[in-house]
């Protein structure tokens, strides 16, 4: 049994959480890792292996490959072979050579905003041609949905070559339907466009949702799917920066290895311990994560509703980061930050997701009980004593 109330003090710990952005204040609530403790099997794994006194180069992969593939069916139902997964250092460093190895420069990429910074950056700074497919905003309800009809527009066109699809949005927090997924994959299969989807926050869905991966709509979506995901997050080890590709299509396995090989993609035998060990004996850990994140989930969207603030908050479906609209404040992200700080909060600014996110801030319910309460109340101060 987990104890996630358990106190962890993170100052001073050389951590960007809380000894960068985070420095002095309170409630550093945007970085988007945990303030729990990792997994005790993780922890001794980890230790285990540093215990043998030096930390050589790996010569087997194959006791991580299958844990992955033995984690994804028993969690999503997918059959994942062992050597369709390919793990590596720095999600985004592997998504840099997804991009080289499927796109080259002057290529269309359609991203779905708002997303996280780099999935937008990554292309455009080498390159690429952004389509830019933004979800449609209900204010009023609260939700972010797909814009079809341009996404088809789009896919049509023959410069775009990939669809880089976020699932759970990050964000946004949503987590798409077997529908939306199936018919993202059914548009750009119809005119040969690569789908990504980066699924990294797939471990922590609401209210008896359940994660529907981009390899799960049919086994006709494995010849033109690709998924990109991490164990880091789950299991408070980002700072290992793992990454995990899985490519089902024998072609496209093929043109990804001579880009990785190109690129030098490889990964320290401590991650894959650190990941096997979570993967092989945490799924109770995993559980017990989720239901504690369920009561974060609960208390701030009751308290947002109960204490409106003039912010709207997006419908959480997935995920331990919520999306904030604080438009009706009539600040830019930078006087947002600003003001926040005053009332020791720190967010993460919209402007970091894409174009047009002014106004917003990701919140980070990944903490501990307490903290998420006294963060709501330094809010409600901060919106009493200077919008109200």
């Amino acid at each position: 049994m987990n104890n996630f109330d358990t106190p962890l003090n993170r100052r001073n710990t050389n951590t960007w959480k809380w000894d960068g952005e985070g420095f002095g204040v309170d409630f550093p609530m945007g970085t988007a890792d945990t303030d729990f403790k990792m997994p005790f099997e993780v922890q001794k794994a980890l230790h285990d292996k540093i215990d043998q006194g030096i930390l050589s180069y790996c010569a087997d992969k194959s006791y991580f490959l299958e844990a992955f593939a033995n984690y994804q069916n028993r969690h999503y139902g997918l059959s994942i072979k062992p050597e369709e997964v390919f793990p590596g250092t720095s999600l985004m460093a592997v998504y840099k050579v997804l991009l080289d190895a499927f796109t080259a420069p002057g290529d269309g990429v359609i991203i779905q905003t708002p997303t996280f910074g780099h999935l937008y950056n990554v292309p455009k700074n080498n390159g690429r041609m952004i389509f830019e497919n933004r979800l449609l905003y209900d204010r009023k309800k609260g939700e972010w949905t797909i814009n079809f009809p341009q996404l088809e527009a789009m896919v049509e066109n023959p410069r775009v070559k990939m669809l880089v699809i976020c699932n759970p949005g990050n964000p946004t927090s949503r987590g798409y339907t077997r529908e939306e997924m199936q018919r993202m994959y059914e548009l750009c299969n119809a005119h040969d466009v690569l789908v990504l989807s980066d699924e990294v926050h797939s471990d922590v869905y609401y209210d008896g949702r359940k994660h529907v991966s981009i390899l799960s709509v049919g086994d006709e979506a494995k010849h033109n799917c690709i998924l990109l995901t991490s164990s880091g997050k789950v299991f408070s080890i980002p700072g290992l920066k793992t990454a995990v590709t899985v490519i089902p299509n024998p072609r496209l396995k093929a043109q990804y290895e001579a880009a990785a090989m190109n690129a030098r993609v490889e990964i320290i035998d401590l991650a894959l311990v650190g990941m096997a060990a979570g993967l092989n004996l945490c799924d109770d850990y995993i559980s017990e994560l989720q239901q504690y994140l369920q009561r974060n989930k609960d208390y701030a969207v009751k308290f947002f509703k109960e204490n409106s603030m003039d912010i709207v908050l997006t419908k959480p479906e997935a995920s331990y980061l919520f999306w904030l609209d604080f438009n009706d404040w009539h600040m830019n992200c930078d006087q947002l930050a600003e003001l926040l700080r005053k009332y020791s909060i720190v967010y993460s600014s919209g402007s970091e997701f894409g174009p047009g996110n002014e106004g917003f801030m990701r919140m980070n319910i990944a903490c501990h009980y307490e903290q998420l309460q006294g963060m709501c109340k330094a809010l409600k101060k901060c919106y009493e004593e200077n919008i109200k």
